[in-house]
This record gives structure tokens, sequence and C-alpha cells, in this order.
């Protein structure tokens, strides 16, 4: 192949990620109701490191007017007042305008532009009534005077938090099996994974989904990372058996609950863990649907009082296999499985390979019912 011909292909091949790799120049234009003339407007987004970006600027004649560089496309807000507690539009960035018109509220903006801010504008449909409804209800919350109706009315707002949270994660999976060549997808997955929360067999089949050219971007590489990352170096190994007490005083061993069984949670909890607790109910949900399919749990409290045990196993319902040595983190099956902070788990099947770890939530009852159906 002749250089020029050679050139010509790889720009062919490249030019996909030229807006991925370089830095990016961005404008905004707003037209607004000209009684907020004077007033400041603030453009708020978060960037590669962390660090939080503030930009503001005066509504003249009804008008207002962002520019900047950016090092790879980010979502945004811009907003009348705070940031919490502000008039607010959430946005995306990806180079070029964004326009952005309104007679009314700021919340109320049509925002227009390139391809990814007209996807985003898509997914935003779904998720910002998600998001204004949580945000305003902490508005209100933070106006309450103190008292007894306060701390019932935070009470209920978290109690919908997981709702929340699930309702968001559907609608973003939802807009990425549609949209898998759009950077805005591979964004927003990366975007609702922190690091913190990111779990392998929840995450990595809807990356997956992506076309190579966004999985290729670095954002994709940088996800992609992390999930083999967090994937654990546990899966694909053989099982580590081991032997505790159990509630009535009995020994058992791992060894002897996978050969009677085709899959076996072994998790790890205590009865002080409030995230274990509450984690509990979709175990629950997960071993009564699959119990009779050949899937079992055993789980290995880092508890070290046996009454304070044994009354969490009562009071949250879990029928299946408990083992403690009762020593707290010197649990010797947590230090077995390296165990430093739980809920965490490993699924094992009936050969004692283990075939993934730390299954929460629903991804726990669709990884068993993906391998038993």
């Amino acid at each position: 192949m002749k250089l020029k011909q050679l050139i010509i292909v790889l720009v062919i091949i490249l030019f996909p990620f030229i807006s991925f790799s370089q830095a990016i120049q961005y404008t905004i234009k707003g037209t607004v109701n000209p009684q907020y003339n004077k007033k400041i407007i603030r453009l708020y987004y978060t960037k590669d490191n962390d660090e939080k970006f503030v930009d503001s600027t005066k509504i003249d004649n009804g008008r207002f007017t962002f520019t900047g560089k950016l090092d790879r496309p980010v979502a945004g807000k811009v907003t009348l007042g705070n940031e919490d507690d502000g008039d607010r539009i959430d946005l995306f960035l990806a180079g070029g305008t964004v326009n952005v018109s309104t007679k009314d509220s700021i919340r109320y903006a049509t925002v227009a532009g390139g391809e990814m801010v007209k996807a985003y504008e898509q997914l935003a449909k779904v998720i910002r009534p998600l998001d204004d409804k949580l945000i305003n209800g902490l508005l209100f919350y933070k106006q309450m005077p103190e008292g007894e109706a306060k701390k019932a009315y935070i009470k209920k707002l978290m109690a919908g938090f997981d709702s929340y949270r699930f309702q968001k994660r559907e609608a973003i999976h939802k807009f990425l099996a549609e949209n898998p060549d759009s950077y805005v997808s591979l964004y927003f997955l990366n975007k609702n994974s922190p690091q913190s929360l990111l779990n392998y067999e929840a995450t990595y089949p809807f990356f997956d989904r992506l076309s190579e050219r966004i999985k290729q971007s670095p954002l994709g590489k940088e996800l992609e990372g992390r999930l083999l990352t967090v994937k654990g170096k546990l899966t694909g190994e053989q099982f580590k058996d081991f032997v505790s007490t159990t509630p009535e005083g009995t020994e058992l061993s791992l060894k002897d609950v996978v050969s009677k069984n085709k899959y076996t949670l072994v998790d790890f909890w205590a009865s002080w863990c409030g995230p274990c607790r509450k984690e509990n109910p979709n175990v629950v949900k997960t071993f009564n649907a699959f119990k009779d399919k050949g899937f079992t749990v055993l789980s290995v409290s880092l508890d070290d009082n046996g009454s304070k045990w044994k009354a969490a196993i009562q009071s949250d319902g879990m029928p299946w296999y408990h083992v403690s040595s009762l020593k707290g983190w010197k649990e010797p099956a947590a230090a077995l499985y390296n165990i430093r902070a739980i809920p965490q788990n490993v699924l094992v099947d009936a050969h004692g390979k283990i075939v993934a770890t730390n299954l929460r939530e629903e991804t726990l009852y669709n990884k068993i019912q993906s391998l038993l159906n």
C-alpha cells in the first residue's frame, strides 16, 4: 500500500476518536426572559480529576454566553442562583455550540446542539424528572423547621432512594441498548458506576453492548480497566475450603455445602453491618426463588456476639446455612478470602469453581436465574 493510501486509511480509522482525545471547544448561547437581566447565571461541571469547574456571567438583554475548553465531553448545568437550590437546567458539552432558550424558568428551557447534545436530551427526558423529584425533596427538607416532622420526612425520602437509583439505572440501560454507538451511553454508564459501587456482573454486560468505536475511546478503555479490576482475582479459581461453627454449635465445612448444590453463595456479613442487613432481603428473595433448583447460601458472619448474630438471622428471615467463629474481623474464613469489607460474596458451582463475586441487588437474582433456567 502506498504511503498516501495508508494515510487516508488511518485518517478514516482514527477520525471517530479525534473528538474523544483532543481538547474540545464549547460555546453555550442562552436566550432567556429579559426579567433576568443583570442577574448572575452560573455554569457547573466536574472535570476528569473530579475538580468542580464553575463559571459565571451576567445576563444582558435577555442573553448570556459561556465559552471554554474540555479534554472530553461532559454533562454540566447552568443555574440562576446557587448550584443546589437555583433555577437550573442540565446539558451536555461535547464541542460546538449548545443553545439554551426559554421564556420562563430556566428549568423549562429548550436545549439544542450537535449529535451528543440531542442524544443527551433524549435520555434527559427520562432521568431529569427523577433527578428533579429527589433534588426538590432534599431542598424542601432543608427548609423544614427542626422537629419530628422533619425527621419523618427525610426517613420517607431516603426510603425511596433505592427506587430512584433503580429507575435511573434502568433508564440508562434502556438508552444504551437503543444507542450503543453513542458516547452519551458510555458517559452515563460510567457516571452511574462509581468505583465504590462498581460491580462487574451488573455493569460489564451493558459495557459489552457498546460499539467498538465507543469502547476504544479513552473513557471506554478506562471503564473497561476498572471493570476488570473489580471482577476480582477469585473469579475462575477453585474455592478455598474452610470449617466453621453453626449457630447450633456444630462444625460445617464449605465443601460439604458445595457438594450438595449446583450453586452456593458464600456471603460474608455481620449483624452490626447496616449495608449487609439492607442487602439481606435481596438474598432472601433469590434463595426462595431458586432453592428448589439447586441454589443455596452459606453465610459467614463477622460477629463477635453470638446472641446478636442469632437474633439477626431470625429477624432477617435467613433460612439457610450459617457459620461464624465469633472472632469479628479475625474470622478465619474471611481472612482466607481476603475479605476487608462487607457485604461481599462469592458464587461457587458444584465443581468448586468460583463463577462470580460480589453479586448484589437484582444482579444476584438475575445471575442465578441465568444459570439455573
